[in-house]
């Protein structure tokens, strides 16, 4: 796949919050090849809040059940301290289910429990796609 990095400043920051980091083999894998993405793994909600607090990131993958709480609840806090970073949600909930609870939080999309290379694939590319768009209505705005 072709992701369009020269679209972001530099470097693709993404936090993956987690306590148990072993089904995400695949997933980890695929986003280390991409040479522009740097991964910060974080184990507790309470130290993903702490270390996203007015910092820029580029996107942060919770997993359903943190350590000291759910992804949920940590996505409902984050946007509290940081509300425009872009997020994704490990989880098996319906798509029904995942549109109710994620309404208004900016959440992109849900990856499975168990994320193969081709769900970083598409997590990649709605990247792309948003970097894009904002590079695109920075473009407009300086017109």
């Amino acid at each position: 796949m072709a992701v369009n990095f020269f679209l972001w400043s530099m470097i693709l920051t993404i936090v993956f919050i987690a306590k148990d980091f072993s089904r995400f083999g695949a997933l980890v894998s695929r986003l280390r090849r991409e040479k522009h993405v740097e991964l910060i793994p974080v184990v507790t909600g309470a130290s993903g809040l702490t270390h996203l607090q007015g910092k820029s990131t580029d996107l942060v993958i919770v997993d359903e059940e943190l350590e000291d709480m759910t992804g949920l609840e940590f996505i409902n806090q984050l946007v509290k301290v940081n509300p425009l970073v872009n997020t994704a949600l490990v989880g098996a909930l319906s798509e029904e289910e995942f549109h109710e609870k994620t309404e208004g939080l900016g959440v992109l999309l849900q990856l499975p429990r168990q994320p193969a290379e081709h769900d970083a694939e598409t997590l990649l590319s709605v990247l792309d796609k948003i970097s894009g768009l904002l590079q695109s209505s920075t473009v407009q705005a300086r017109l």
